[in-house]
């Protein structure tokens, strides 16, 4: 029997990985904004030691649910275009300090998690970062972080040519097998923020199963258990509403004609200085 959200926020976190997909997304941007939210200075090491803090303590909260494979892009290319003084110059820097540390190594060490780092092939500077990761005693039935870089729109185009060159693929499981040198099961959960939208770079190549996003509106590395909770639910329990026989399905349309027949248009915002903000939606009594 489907739970109500207030139960479902409270059940034991056994019951709760019951319905965790196996492999999740997770895209977080903002975080300089929430930086200046929280009074910090958005630029320099300061921000860069606060801001890995934020991201370690989210990292966790998901990590200690039952996710198989949780993806997280460090870099992206809009940040390699940046021109920000004092900003592109320290990034590759960062990823190194940030995930590959000796007391990164430690932090993955004490939670058992297995660690990789993709998209490094044209940053000779992170060769070396992606191998120390690579050589971690990790057994491949634990948890897997997967941190990836895309320096350039093509590299995901670049990455699915390069595999299917090397050797005869004929399925996609083959694929993304000679691509992250194992079985992953597509994503179904992506959690992003801002703007509503996908490309060919935020999602590992050939990782889109049956993609239910969410984007939360808080920005940076902000996102707490209940509302990774309430994602959740609204994932196992609001949207799949697909029926192998839809011949009273129809009929139902009627009883709510107004929500129907003056529904909003997802994804229209509005400006809030120089950032982009949904336009605002509620269902309206019609009692």
């Amino acid at each position: 029997m489907k739970p109500t959200l207030a139960e479902f926020l409270q059940q034991p976190i056994d019951l709760v990985n019951e319905i965790v997909p196996e492999t999740v997304v997770y895209s977080c941007a903002g975080s300089r904004r929430q930086a200046a939210l929280a009074g910090v200075p958005a630029t320099g090491n300061a921000f860069a030691q606060w801001s890995h803090e934020q991201m370690l303590k989210t990292i966790s909260m998901l990590m200690s649910y039952r996710i198989r494979h949780l993806f997280v892009p460090l870099l992206l290319p809009n940040q390699f275009k940046e021109q920000t003084p004092n900003y592109r110059e320290k990034l590759e820097g960062w990823v190194e300090w940030g995930i590959a540390s000796q007391t990164m190594l430690d932090f993955y060490r004490t939670h058992q998690w297995r660690v990789r780092l993709l998209g490094t092939e044209q940053l000779p500077s992170l060769h070396a970062t992606a191998e120390r990761l690579d050589q971690t005693d990790q057994a491949s039935e634990q948890q897997t972080l997967w941190w990836y870089i895309v320096p350039d729109q093509e590299q995901a185009w670049q990455t699915i040519f390069r595999a299917i060159q090397q050797r005869t693929i004929t399925s996609r499981a083959e694929a993304i097998q000679a691509i992250y040198g194992e079985a992953i099961a597509p994503a179904e959960l992506f959690i992003s923020f801002g703007k509503p939208m996908l490309n060919a770079h935020v999602i590992p190549p050939l990782l889109v199963g049956e993609l239910q996003c969410y984007w939360t509106q808080k920005p940076g590395y902000n996102l707490s258990e209940e509302e990774f909770r309430q994602i959740l639910y609204d994932f196992a329990f609001l949207r799949k509403t697909w029926q192998a026989d839809k011949t009273e399905r129809p009929q139902a349309a009627l009883d709510f004609r107004h929500h129907w027949e003056r529904g909003p248009i997802l994804g229209l915002g509005q400006q809030l200085g120089p950032f982009w903000y949904p336009q605002s939606t509620s269902i309206e009594s019609e009692l």
